[in-house]
């Protein structure tokens, strides 16, 4: 049953409401003054509103943009009541305020009931986006993390099996080309190319670790594996990647340091591939609260009215929102792009 408050000092009007509702399903509720509304409010939980304009003890439209700014009123509908012909300017001043309606006494019945009706519809669709959209979160912090092990497991793996599998390969090729001293030649050569062959291999597997998942993330702090990632840009990219840092000592959750990495590894690569720039800077500092991540570069930039954000730019996002964190992007043309993360330690 939708519960509907009704804010208004007449009792006429109070009395033709009560009898337009009472053959709807509604649980009516009855104010006459403001301060009344806010403790039905707040004890009640009302669906739609119907607020009057105009109250003794306040404006409706100050008790309106209360309840629209306090979060624990999501959702609740307001529709504001006037008694006197209002202007268009007016009604847009209502709506700015957060209003969902705007009526004018006398109302009509059959207007009445379609307006409080369309409100409760909206609330019920914004009610199951809300609930779809909080699903579709809870399952990509599910894939990510996930997904996350599942490198974790392979990297250990690949640099563990693989790896010391390859090292004893060498080891016996290295061995074969001491203890045999008749061989020829060519066989000599052969062995070396298996030797260098092999040693290719080892490097190539770290290498495959490491992109899985550095070891470092899970043995040294956060700092140390951020410094890497910039060293790497700088050497295997030519491009210059500064890294600065405030504090030397950190006690951070697995999750924010797999996510403050991740989100940097991701900017970084985006730069990389659509900036041109030719130098990067990445900053983190950190206090009692918050972690702060910021990647900047010089390159071309972008205009983020125009551009559809990349599937890179959107996971990084939603990284940040699964730590209740915030991603914020300044870019313009010619002029490069500023990436700031910032990410409450709890």
């Amino acid at each position: 049953m939708a519960k509907i408050l009704l804010v208004d000092d007449d009792p006429m009007i109070i009395k033709l409401y009560q009898l337009i509702l009472k053959n709807q399903a509604f649980d009516l509720t009855i104010a006459i003054t403001g301060q009344e509304m806010l403790l039905a409010v707040s004890t009640q939980k009302p669906d739609v509103i119907l607020l009057d304009v105009v109250l003794p003890d306040s404006s409706g439209l100050d008790l309106c943009t209360k309840i629209k700014t306090d979060p624990e009123f999501e959702g609740t509908k307001v529709i504001l009541v006037s008694g006197e012909e209002i202007s268009p300017v007016q009604i847009a001043k209502g709506i700015e305020l957060g209003a969902d309606d705007y009526l004018v006494k006398p109302v009509h019945p059959k207007e009445l009931l379609a307006r409080v009706n369309n409100c409760i519809k909206l609330k019920t669709i914004e009610e199951e986006l809300r609930d779809k959209n909080k699903e579709l979160k809870e399952l990509s912090q599910h894939l990510q993390n996930v997904r996350e092990e599942e490198r974790k497991i392979l990297a250990y793996e690949v640099q563990e099996e693989l790896g010391q599998l390859t090292a004893a390969l060498k080891m016996d090729v290295d061995w074969l080309s001491v203890n045999i001293p008749q061989a020829t030649e060519l066989q000599i050569s052969r062995m070396a190319n298996a030797s260098a062959t092999s040693k290719l291999m080892i490097s190539n597997v770290r290498k495959i670790a490491s992109a899985l998942r550095p070891s470092m993330l899970d043995e040294l702090d956060l700092y140390a594996s951020l410094e890497w990632q910039c060293r790497k840009v700088t050497v295997v990219n030519n491009i210059p990647c500064v890294f600065e840092h405030d504090h030397q000592e950190e006690n951070l959750s697995p999750a924010i340091k797999t996510a403050a990495f991740r989100i940097c590894e991701d900017a970084l690569a985006n730069i990389i591939q659509h900036a041109n720039a030719t130098r990067i800077f990445v900053n983190m500092k950190m206090d009692i609260n918050i972690l702060c991540l910021t990647i900047m570069d010089n390159g071309q930039g972008f205009d983020l009215n125009q551009q559809k954000p990349k599937l890179g730019l959107v996971e990084m996002r939603e990284r940040t929102s699964a730590l209740k964190g915030n991603l914020d992007i300044y870019s313009e043309i010619s002029k490069g792009t500023t990436i700031t993360v910032t990410i409450p330690i709890l």
